[in-house]
Formats: structure tokens, sequence, C-alpha cells
């Protein structure tokens, strides 16, 4: 059985009808997997933009909060050394 193929107007006459559904399947399929990719491509970027702004705005709070603990050890540190002195005035009755 030999199948011969002639090429009329840029068609290929003999040609199964159910190759060229395969390519039409196959070059629909592609063009679905490179949109897909595209979408998924486009919420990743999107994702890391906000994870990176979170990690700023985490370190921007996390310096702050050291900030804010060294003003507060400094303050417990002179009161403590108030506290102290006013012992030694007092006689240290308590202990």
């Amino acid at each position: 059985m030999s199948t011969k193929f002639e090429v009329r107007d840029g068609l290929i006459k003999g040609l199964p009808l159910t190759i060229l559904v395969t390519f039409f399947i196959q070059g629909g399929a592609a063009v679905w997997w490179l949109s897909s990719r595209a979408r998924d491509n486009v919420f990743i970027e999107q994702r890391v933009e906000k994870l990176e702004n979170v990690a700023v705005h985490t370190s921007e709070a996390h310096t702050e909060t050291v900030e804010r603990l060294a003003r507060i050890e400094e303050r417990l540190s002179s009161q403590t050394t108030m506290l102290e002195r006013i012992e030694k005035l007092l006689g240290d009755p308590i202990h």
C-alpha cells in the first residue's frame, strides 16, 4: 500500500485527516501550556514581590523593636541605680 502525496496550493493532498487533527491538537496544547506557564510566572513574580515587601517591613519593625528594647534597658539601669542610692540613704531597712 503506497500513499502518494501531492502538494497543491500549499496543501498536501492525501495526508490523512487524523495526522492533521493531531498536529492541531498538539499545537493547541502547546499554546495552552505556554499560556499557563506565563500565568504561573506572573503569579510567582507577584508573590516574590509581596514577600520581599513583607521582609522589608519585618526588618524595619525588628530594628525599631531592638532600639526600643535598648532604651527600656537603659531606663531600667538608671532606675536600678537610683533605687540603690535610695536604699543606701534609707539604710537598707528592707533586707
